[in-house]
């Protein structure tokens, strides 16, 4: 990882800060973003829209939650590729993403069963083990580490930024309720006065709708982004990036004047 080729600047930031340079990040690759989205978001959405269809909106929402813990692993991919690269070419970003699934699918199995045990105790012990979850998949996709030695890893950085860590997992979990809902009433609103088209049944009244379920698909991209700069933050912090990557522009720009002396030296002589 060539820390003087990021795009971004390395450097500690508070999380509000890290959120808006999700957001700002999203907006200036939304092409690359836009093709992953048709290639991975688009079919999960027709998918868990049909099994709502079919099945009803308990297994439709159940099959986005599965379906959407994986999905997030493109987008990850893509912005970890974008951060040190101009280029991210989506076949490449999907042929990476596969490789490392099998490995996030058990991560997320992990997950689910801490999470199922913390609620035997009303969901106490998930304000330490959320935080410990929060950054197994970085450590899988972004570090290759083995799933065995991936729990000690992101346990390790959870122990350094528990503060950190715990706040980001109830904004992201936040904002993951939060884009259905908001999509459904906003996109009820616009439909129904601005198109004068009839809206679906509300979330509420029919436990979900179409609008809803893109309000969900919409937020991936997002939150995975969010939780990959606040990853970048944490090793910031704990290794120094931001100082490696002062001292070695100073370095740069050192060599650069050295050779522009040698240079005006060799003309004089």
């Amino acid at each position: 990882m060539d820390l003087m080729r990021a795009r971004v600047a390395l450097r500690e930031r508070a999380l509000l800060d890290v959120l808006d340079l999700a957001v700002r990040f999203c907006g200036a690759h939304a092409r690359a973003y836009g093709k992953l989205v048709f290639a991975v978001l688009v079919p999960a959405w027709f998918a868990s829209w049909l099994l709502a269809r079919w099945g009803g909106w308990l297994l439709g929402w159940t099959a986005s939650l599965a379906i959407g813990s994986l999905a997030d692993v493109p987008f990850l991919v893509l912005a970890s590729r974008l951060l040190f690269d101009e280029r991210a070419p989506t076949a490449a970003v999907l042929r990476q993403s596969l490789t490392v699934l099998p490995r996030v699918g058990l991560a997320r199995v992990i997950e689910l069963l801490a999470f199922s045990m913390s609620a035997l105790f009303l969901g106490l012990p998930w304000l330490y083990l959320g935080p410990v979850c929060l950054f197994l998949v970085e450590v899988l996709v972004l570090e290759r580490g083995r799933a065995p030695d991936a729990w000690g890893r992101a346990q390790r950085i959870a122990t350094a930024h528990f503060g950190v860590l715990l706040a980001t997992a109830i904004l992201l979990g936040l904002l993951r309720i939060a884009g259905p809902m908001v999509v459904d009433v906003a996109g009820d609103e616009l439909l129904e006065r601005a198109l004068e088209i009839r809206a679906p049944p509300s979330l509420w009244s029919a436990g979900g709708s179409w609008l809803a379920l893109v309000g969900w698909w919409a937020m991936i991209p997002v939150v995975a982004t969010a939780r990959f700069f606040v990853y970048i933050d944490c090793r910031t912090r704990s290794e120094g990036w931001d100082i490696q990557t002062r001292f070695a522009a100073i370095a740069a720009r050192a060599n650069l004047a050295g050779d522009e002396q040698r240079l005006q030296a060799g003309e004089r002589s």
